[in-house]
């Protein structure tokens, strides 16, 4: 009576690890670009908030409004009415107060507003390219990058 020992070789091992080296290797890169994809996401939608925003600002006051302004309306210094909170939370996402991925900025007053999203840290390699994005008072929408489909 011959007994065989059961279990796995040092080669099926290797060739086991190889293949999930490979998987990861093809999953990673997908991985990142859905995220910086979604990131992407954000900002428009934030940006869109903003110009909402702005517009709403425009209809009680007869002008654009500048972050300060759409931070606290009335000029109480109490910020629970901020106009633009919700937009500026929907891009922190560690917590800290400040956006993580997008920089914004409002540039506002008068008949004019401009609001721009400029990307910083991880976004900053986005895949395609689509770092600087921007909003104006009549609907406008730009986009600084190499892809054609930023917006």
């Amino acid at each position: 009576m011959v007994r065989r020992q059961t279990g796995l070789t040092l080669v099926e091992l290797m060739v086991v690890v190889a293949v999930m080296a490979v998987l990861a290797a093809i999953a990673y890169p997908l991985y990142t670009n859905q995220t910086q994809k979604a990131r992407r996401a954000d900002a428009k939608v934030a940006l869109e908030s903003i110009a909402l925003a702005q517009e709403r600002y425009y209809t009680v006051f007869g002008a654009y409004g500048s972050t300060t302004q759409l931070s606290d309306p009335d000029g109480d210094g109490n910020q629970n009415d901020s106009m633009i909170r919700s937009a500026l939370a929907s891009l922190d996402h560690n917590g800290d107060g400040s956006p993580d991925n997008y920089a914004i900025t409002i540039a506002g007053g008068g008949q004019a507003f401009e609001v721009t999203a400029v990307a910083q840290g991880a976004q900053t390699g986005d895949a395609v390219n689509c770092n600087n994005f921007k909003i104006n008072q009549i609907g406008v929408k730009t986009a600084t990058g190499s892809a054609s489909n930023c917006w």
